[in-house]
C-alpha cells in the first residue's frame, strides 16, 4: 500500500513538473512575441496605401491603411519585414530590436526610366518624343517558340500580323506598320543589332527586346527605308556578373486549329447520285457500291477512307532546345549561345530544322576604347515532298485529298489506289506527296565588329566606325518519280495498274533540279555620338554615314530520264530539260547598292521641353543618277506637363504625362526593280530562220522612265503619356495622318493600246492617304501575395486612294480612286433564281445561255448599269474589304503567387473580310472547293453539300448542288457577295503555366532555379468561319493549304 502511495507520488510530480515546464515555454514564447508599428511615405512624405508589409521566411503580414500606418506581431525583435509596392524598390528592412518604423520607399526607376531602343542608339522612354513600340524577352518566351514574326501578331500597337500557314519552317506571318500607304511593296525594314537583316529564324531565347518605330520622328533615320515602318530587335548582351548558365529545353505538340469537314465514302455516293439527278442524269453509283463503302466490301475493292486523315495525322511534335552563358567584368563581358529546333509537320516529309550560336562580346579597353565583336551562325534545313502545300500550289497533296474517291481503300493488291472520273488522272494524296522531295539547307553567317572611342578631351563625345558582313549560302534539290498506282474503273468494277502520271516531264520520266544561290551584304557605318547635361539642358546628337552593299547570285539546272534513280545528281540523267522538254540551265545575278548620312539631334529642358531634329539624305542604285538622291527630314516635340510646377499638386498621383507631336517625310524605293531606267534585253523563242537555221531574237522590253524618283510619305503624328498612381495605371495614346505621293505604278492605263506597249513600263503616278490610331493601356498591382498585370493595345489604320491611273472608260463603280486598296470586287448578289420563270425575266450573265447554262438554285447577280445583262466589265463593283485586317487588338493578362507565374494573352482582328471564291493568283476566276459541289468531280466539304440549294432547300446559304457547274458556264464561279463572309475573329493565342523550384540544397549543387511551364497557342477560336471549319487567317481562294497550328508544350529552364 506504502508502495502504491510513493507510486502515484511520483506520477504526480511528474505531470507538475511537465505542466511547469510547458507553462514557462508558453510564456517565454508569448513574450518573445513583438509589436511592431511603424509609417510608410514615399520620398516626398507622402503616406503610402496599401503597402504590403510581410514578415520575411514566414509569409505572414498585412497592408498599411488609409494614413500608411500599419501594426504587425512579429516572431521576434530580431525579425526582417519586407515592404513591396507597385511603383516602388522592394526593402528590406530588419527590426535589430527596434519595435516602431518610419519607411521611406524609393520609386523604382525603371518605371521612369525605362530605356527604348530607337534608330542607331537608345533613349530613355520618358524623353521619347516619337511614336516607338517595345516588348521585351519576357512576353515573347510566353508563347510557343518557333517563327519570330508569328509571336508578335497582337503585343505591339501600330502592328499588323497575318499567319496564313502552318508549314514548318514558312509558319512565319507578313507584318505591317500602320497599315497601307503605298499600292505596291510596303513591307517594314527590319533590323537586327544596328544591321539590316530578317529576324524570323532567330532563337527567341537571344532576343533582349523588339521596338518598332511608327512615325516619321522615329523612322527618319532610315530614310527611304522608313515609310513602311521600321522593326528593330535588339539581341541579348553580357552583364557584370559571375557566369550564370541557363538551359531551355521544350517539346510541343501540334494539330490542326481548323480544316473542314469532308464527306465520307457512302455520304459521297449518296450526294453525287442526288446532284445527278438534279441534273437530268441518272445515278451513276449503284446500291451495291453504297452497303459495300458503309459495310465493308469482302473482296477488298471497295473501302471508306478519309483521305484527309490519311495525308495529314492527328498531330506533330517539335522540340526546342536553348542554352546560353551570360556574364563577365568591368572589363569584358559576354553572351554565348547556342540553340536547335526540329519541327515536325502533320504532313509526312515535311519538317524543318533550324541551329542558331550566337557570341557577343564587349571588351573596355584603355584610354576610353571599347570594342563590341558580334558573331552569329545559322543554318536552316527545310525538307518538304516534291509538290509544295500551298493554298494555290500545283498538285497540292492536301488538295489532292478531295480529288480521290473517298469510298475507294487506301490500297489494293499491295499498291496504292487512285480513282476518277476522268482516268487520266492518278491522283492519290499520299503517292504524290511520296513520289520524291524538295528540300534546301540555308546557312547564315552574321557578323559586325564595332571599335568606339570616348575622346577625352570633350565629355559626352565618342567616335566609333561599324563593319557588317552577312552571307547566304543556299543549296536547294528536288526529285520526283511516277510511281506504280492501281486505277479504278467504276464501270467495270476493276482496278488496273498505271503509273502517276505527275506532269513534270514531257514522257512522264523522272527528274531531278539542283540549285545553289548565295547573297551577301557589307555594311559600313561610322558614326559620332554626343551627350552631356549643361545645368538644366540635355544635349544629345549623332551624325552617322551608312553604306551598305549586298550582291546575290543563283545556278541551277534540271536533268531527266535516269537509267538508276537512285542516284540523284544532274550527270546522271540523260537530259537537261524542263518539264516542256526546254534546255533547263538558269543563272542570274544582282546588285544594290545604298548610302546614306544620317543626323540627329535631341534637345531637352529642365527635363519638360523636349525637341529632336533628325533626317538622313539617301542615295539608292535603283534610281538614275539624276534623281538618286533623296532628303527625309523630320522634327517631334515634347511637353512634360507633369514636371511643371503648376502640376505639383497632382504629382503625388500622376507621375507622368506627357505630349507628344511629329512631323516629316520618309521614303520607298521598294516598288521598282534594279535598273529600271535602263533599256533592258530579253530573249524571244527562235522566230528568225535564216536557210534552214534557226535564230534567237533579242528586243527591248518596251521603253523606260528616266524620270522616276523616290515615293514619299509624309508622316504626322500626335500623342500622350500617362502613368498614374507609381505605375497602376498607364496610358499611351498615338493618332496619326500620312500621305504619299509619287507612289511607283504601272503606266499602261495612261496610254492608247495602239502604241503596242512603247511606253514607260513604270511612273511616279500614285498618291494615298492614311489614317488611324493606336491606344494602350496598362494596370498592375500587388493584393498580398498575388501581383497581378493587365495591359491591353488596339490599332486602326484605313487607307485611301486619292490619285491612280485608270482609264478613262473605267464605270463609276470601278474606279479605285477614293477607295480603300485591297476591297474585293465582284457581282452584288441578290439570291438564288428559284424557278426558270424568274430566270426569263431577269438580266443574267449576257455570255451564258438562260435554263440550259443558267438554272434555278444559281446566284441572281445585280444590273447595276440597267443595261438587262451581267457583264464583269460593267457590273462588277465594290464588295468588301481586304484579307488584312484593318484593326488588330490584343489583351495580356499575367499573375504571379508565390513560385507560380500565370499568363492569357487574346488577340483579335477585324475589319476583315474573305473570299471563299474569286480571283486565283493567276488572274482566272472561278470556284473552289469550298463553293463548287464536287469541284474536279472530286470530294467535298459537308457543310455545302448539306446546305446547297434544293427543290426541298429553297433558302441555302450555298447555289445549286450540281456536278455539271464548270460544264454549262460556270455561272456561280464569278467573284461576288455571296461567297464572302466575315472574317473577323479573336483568339486566346498564348496561354502559360508556370512553376519556379528553389532551394538551399540545389544552390549546393550548383543550380539557382528550376522553372518548369505548360505553355499553348492558338487554344480557342471565335470566329463566323468556325461552322465551316475554316481559319480566319487562312488564304483566300484556296483549294487546301497547310492549316494553321495548334500547339501544346511543356518547357524546362535550368540556371546555374
Amino acid at each position: 500500500m506504502k508502495k502504491k502511495c510513493n507510486q502515484t507520488r511520483k506520477k504526480n510530480l511528474v505531470f507538475k513538473s511537465l505542466f511547469l515546464t510547458l507553462f514557462l515555454f508558453a510564456t517565454h514564447a508569448t513574450f518573445a512575441q513583438v509589436n511592431v508599428r511603424g509609417n510608410v511615405t514615399d520620398h516626398t512624405g507622402e503616406t503610402l496605401i496599401g503597402v504590403n508589409v510581410i514578415i520575411k521566411n514566414n509569409k505572414q503580414g498585412t497592408v498599411t491603411d488609409v494614413n500608411g500606418n500599419f501594426s504587425l506581431t512579429v516572431p521576434s525583435a530580431n525579425s526582417t519585414l519586407i515592404f513591396t509596392y507597385v511603383g516602388f524598390v522592394e526593402q528590406e528592412i530588419a527590426l535589430n530590436g527596434r519595435t516602431n518604423l518610419n519607411v521611406t520607399m524609393v520609386q523604382d526607376a525603371e518605371l521612369l526610366d525605362e530605356i527604348v531602343v530607337v534608330g542607331y542608339g537608345t533613349q530613355k522612354k520618358i524623353s521619347v518624343t516619337g511614336s516607338v513600340a517595345q516588348i521585351d524577352s519576357k512576353e515573347l518566351l510566353q508563347a510557343p517558340s518557333a517563327n519570330i514574326t508569328s509571336l508578335l501578331a497582337g503585343k505591339l500597337p501600330g502592328l499588323s500580323a497575318q499567319q496564313s500557314s502552318g508549314q514548318p519552317g514558312s509558319d512565319g506571318a507578313a507584318l505591317r506598320v500602320r497599315g497601307l500607304s503605298t499600292m505596291g511593296a510596303a513591307a517594314a525594314t527590319l533590323i537586327v543589332d544596328g544591321v539590316q537583316r530578317n529576324f524570323a529564324q532567330l532563337d527567341p531565347n537571344d532576343i533582349a527586346s523588339i521596338s518598332i518605330l511608327k512615325d516619321a520622328s522615329s523612322a527618319a533615320v532610315y530614310g527611304v527605308q522608313g515609310a513602311g515602318g521600321v522593326i528593330l530587335v535588339t539581341t541579348k548582351r553580357g552583364t557584370v556578373q559571375k557566369p550564370k548558365i541557363s538551359y531551355t529545353g521544350k517539346v510541343s505538340y501540334n494539330q490542326n486549329t481548323q480544316f473542314p469537314k469532308f464527306m465520307n465514302g457512302p455520304d459521297f455516293i449518296k450526294w453525287y447520285n442526288k446532284a445527278l439527278v438534279m441534273d437530268g442524269k441518272d445515278p451513276i453509283f449503284s446500291e451495291d457500291l453504297y452497303n459495300k463503302s458503309l459495310n465493308g466490301d469482302p473482296e477488298g475493292k471497295i473501302g471508306n477512307t478519309n483521305w484527309f486523315n490519311v495525308i495529314m495525322k492527328p498531330g506533330s511534335y517539335s522540340t526546342h532546345h536553348n542554352i546560353n552563358v551570360n556574364g563577365g567584368s568591368e572589363s569584358v563581358k559576354y553572351f554565348l549561345s547556342a540553340g536547335y529546333l526540329s519541327q515536325d509537320g502533320i504532313v509526312d516529309n515535311f519538317d524543318f530544322q533550324r541551329y542558331n550560336v550566337r557570341s557577343n562580346v564587349d571588351v573596355n579597353l584603355n584610354h576610353g576604347f571599347r570594342l563590341e565583336l558580334d558573331l552569329a551562325a545559322r543554318q536552316e534545313k527545310r525538307n518538304s515532298g516534291y509538290f509544295g502545300v500551298g493554298n494555290q500550289a500545283w498538285n497540292n497533296p492536301i488538295t489532292l485529298a478531295s480529288k480521290i474517291f473517298p469510298f475507294l481503300p487506301t490500297t489494293y493488291d499491295g499498291l496504292p489506289t487512285v480513282g476518277h472520273f476522268n482516268k487520266n488522272n492518278t491522283f492519290n494524296p499520299t503517292v504524290y506527296n511520296n513520289v520524291g522531295y524538295n528540300n534546301s539547307v540555308m546557312n547564315v553567317l552574321q557578323s559586325s565588329a564595332k571599335f568606339a572611342w570616348e575622346l577625352p578631351w570633350v565629355k559626352g563625345l565618342e567616335a566609333g566606325i561599324k563593319l557588317s558582313y552577312d552571307k547566304d549560302y543556299t543549296t536547294s534539290r528536288s526529285w520526283a518519280n511516277p510511281e506504280l498506282v492501281n486505277s479504278y474503273d467504276i464501270a467495270s468494277n476493276t482496278y488496273q495498274e498505271v503509273l502517276t502520271n505527275l506532269g513534270v516531264t514531257v514522257n512522264n520520266t523522272d527528274i531531278f533540279s539542283n540549285g545553289v544561290g548565295q547573297f551577301y551584304r557589307r555594311t559600313l557605318q561610322p558614326s559620332v555620338t554626343y551627350s552631356n547635361t549643361f545645368g538644366k539642358h540635355d544635349v544629345s546628337g549623332l551624325f552617322l554615314f551608312e553604306e551598305a552593299v549586298q550582291e546575290g547570285e543563283n545556278l541551277g539546272a534540271t536533268a531527266v530520264d535516269f537509267d538508276v534513280n537512285t542516284l540523284h545528281e544532274l550527270d546522271m540523267g540523260n537530259d537537261i530539260q524542263d518539264k516542256n522538254g526546254r534546255p533547263n540551265v538558269y543563272g542570274n545575278s544582282s546588285i544594290f547598292r545604298r548610302a546614306g548620312f544620317v543626323g540627329r539631334i535631341n534637345y531637352a529642358f529642365d527635363n519638360r521641353y523636349l525637341v529632336e531634329l533628325a533626317a538622313r539624305y539617301d542615295g539608292s542604285s535603283r534610281f538614275p543618277p539624276t534623281n538618286r538622291w533623296g532628303f527625309f527630314p523630320a522634327a517631334s516635340v515634347g511637353w512634360r506637363i507633369s514636371e511643371e510646377s503648376f502640376f505639383a499638386d497632382y504629382k503625388d498621383q500622376i507621375e507622368q504625362l506627357k505630349l507628344r507631336a511629329s512631323a516629316g517625310v520618309l521614303g520607298n524605293d521598294l516598288n521598282v526593280g534594279q535598273f529600271a531606267y535602263l533599256n533592258m534585253m530579253r530573249k524571244n523563242p527562235a522566230t528568225i530562220y535564216i536557210g534552214d537555221k534557226e535564230y534567237i531574237s533579242v528586243y527591248t522590253a518596251g521603253e523606260v522612265n528616266r524620270d522616276i524618283t523616290w515615293e514619299k510619305t509624309a508622316t504626322y503624328n500626335v500623342g500622350f503619356d500617362l502613368v498614374v498612381n507609381k505605375g497602376i495605371f498607364g496610358m499611351e495614346f498615338d493618332l496619326f495622318y500620312k500621305h504619299t505621293t509619287d507612289i511607283l505604278i504601272g503606266g499602261g492605263s495612261l496610254y492608247p493600246p495602239s502604241l503596242g506597249g512603247n511606253y514607260p513600263g513604270t511612273v511616279n503616278g500614285g498618291e494615298v492617304a492614311n489614317r488611324g490610331f493606336e491606344l494602350v493601356l496598362t494596370h498592375q498591382n500587388r493584393i498580398g501575395d498575388v501581383f497581378y498585370n493587365v495591359k491591353g493595345n488596339v490599332g486602326w489604320a484605313r487607307n485611301k486612294i486619292l490619285k491612280m491611273n485608270e482609264s478613262p472608260n473605267t464605270p463609276a463603280n470601278q474606279k479605285r480612286t477614293g477607295r480603300k486598296m485591297g476591297e474585293k470586287m465582284g457581282f452584288i448578289a441578290e439570291g438564288l433564281f428559284q424557278s426558270e420563270e424568274q430566270i426569263m425575266n431577269t438580266p443574267t450573265l449576257g455570255h451564258l445561255q438562260k435554263i440550259s447554262q443558267i438554272r434555278p438554285g444559281d446566284i441572281i447577280y445585280k444590273d447595276l448599269n440597267g443595261d438587262g445583262q451581267i457583264l464583269s466589265a460593267q457590273d462588277y463593283t465594290f464588295l468588301g474589304n481586304s484579307n488584312f485586317p484593318e484593326l488588330m487588338y490584343g489583351l495580356n493578362l499575367g499573375a504571379s503567387w508565390k513560385n507560380f507565374d500565370a499568363s492569357l494573352f487574346f488577340q483579335g482582328a477585324a475589319i476583315k473580310d474573305m473570299f471563299l471564291s474569286g480571283v486565283y493568283d493567276n488572274g482566272a476566276v472561278d470556284a473552289t472547293v469550298y463553293t463548287r459541289p464536287f469541284h474536279g468531280n472530286g470530294n467535298s466539304p459537308y457543310f455545302l453539300i448539306e446546305n446547297s440549294w434544293t427543290p426541298e432547300n429553297p433558302d441555302a446559304e450555298f447555289a445549286r448542288l450540281t456536278t455539271v457547274a464548270a460544264e454549262v458556264g460556270n455561272a456561280n464561279g464569278w467573284a461576288s457577295s455571296w461567297w464572302m463572309r466575315n472574317a473577323d475573329y479573336l483568339r486566346l493565342k498564348n496561354a502559360q503555366l508556370g512553376y519556379t523550384i528553389h532551394s538551399s540544397s540545389m544552390k549546393g549543387v550548383g543550380v539557382e532555379n528550376i522553372r518548369l511551364s505548360l505553355t499553348g497557342s492558338n487554344l480557342f477560336t471565335w470566329s463566323g468561319l468556325n461552322k465551316y471549319g475554316i481559319d480566319p487567317e487562312a488564304p483566300e481562294i484556296s483549294n487546301g493549304y497547310y492549316p494553321q497550328q495548334r500547339t501544346y508544350e511543356f518547357g524546362v529552364n535550368i540556371t546555374f
